[in-house]
C-alpha cells in the first residue's frame, strides 16, 4: 500500500465516515430519488441532449470507450436546485460516425448523493473522479473523515453483449491517522481476489482466494451494496 498517494481528495479513492456515520450517510443515500433512465434520450447532437428536466452536468469526461478512435463521454449528472440531498446519476454516452452522440448506459445507483460523502460532503458532492484509459471507465469517489472506505468500480465493454459490464472493483478501509487499513481487490475477469491488511502502513497479511466471474451491468452495480 503507498500511502503516499492516499490523500483528502485522492483520485481512486472511496472514502466512508466512521461507522455510525458511514450508515446514515447510505441511508441518506436510498432516501433520495434516482434518475429515471427512460427520461434520458437514446440519441443526440449534442451532450446537452441527454439531460432531462430538473437535472444539470455536474462532470464531463471524454475518452475512447469502444476503441474505435472517437471521443465517446461520460457525463455525472446531478439535480438542479440547492437542497442539501441529491441525487446523482452517471450516463455513459457512444460517438457515433456520423457525428452524432448514442447512449450506452444510465447507471443512477453507482454515485454517492450530494450529501451523502460524510464530513467531506460538499454542495454537490464531493471527490467523484472519472478516468477512461485503453477502453476502461474507471470510477472512483471520496467520502468520510479519520475511518475512511477507498472504493475503485472499473467497467469496459463486454464483446457479446456490447454493454458496460464490471470487470474489477477496490475496496479499501483504513484510519487516515494510524494507517491500519483492509484491501479488497475483485478481478471478475480472471475471478481472483486478493485482501490484504495492514497495520500502521506496513503490510501484515495477504490471502487469495477465488470468486465468481461474473458480467453485472454497470446499471445494476450500487453503491449502497458495499
Amino acid at each position: 500500500m503507498n500511502w503516499k498517494s492516499i490523500g483528502l481528495f485522492t483520485s481512486g479513492i472511496v472514502m466512508s465516515t466512521t461507522v455510525s456515520s458511514m450508515f446514515a450517510g447510505i441511508t441518506n443515500a436510498q432516501s433520495v430519488r434516482s434518475l429515471n433512465p427512460n427520461l434520458v434520450p437514446v440519441q443526440g447532437k449534442t451532450v446537452q441532449n441527454f439531460v432531462p428536466k430538473g437535472w444539470k452536468i455536474q462532470d464531463k469526461v471524454e475518452g475512447d470507450i469502444n476503441r474505435d478512435g472517437k471521443p465517446d463521454t461520460v457525463l455525472t449528472l446531478i439535480e438542479a436546485g440547492t437542497e442539501f440531498e441529491r441525487s446523482r446519476a452517471v450516463v455513459v454516452l457512444i460517438k457515433q460516425a456520423n457525428g452524432n452522440l448514442q447512449r450506452l448506459a444510465v447507471a443512477n445507483k453507482l454515485l454517492l448523493c450530494s450529501s451523502c460523502a460524510g464530513v467531506l460532503s460538499s454542495p454537490d458532492g464531493a471527490g467523484t473522479n472519472i478516468e477512461i484509459k485503453s477502453g476502461v471507465i474507471t470510477i472512483s469517489q471520496l467520502s468520510g473523515s479519520r475511518s475512511a472506505r477507498n472504493t475503485v468500480y472499473r467497467f469496459w465493454i463486454d464483446k457479446s453483449s456490447q454493454r458496460l459490464v464490471l470487470i474489477g472493483k477496490d475496496t479499501l478501509d483504513f484510519d487516515r491517522v494510524n494507517g491500519d487499513s483492509t484491501l479488497i481487490s475483485q478481478n471478475y475477469l480472471t475471478g481472483q481476489q486478493i485482501v490484504e491488511k495492514s497495520r500502521a502502513q506496513k503490510v501484515v497479511s495477504t490471502k487469495k482466494s477465488t470468486i465468481p466471474r461474473s458480467k453485472q451491468l454497470i446499471e445494476t452495480v450500487s453503491i449502497y451494496n458495499n
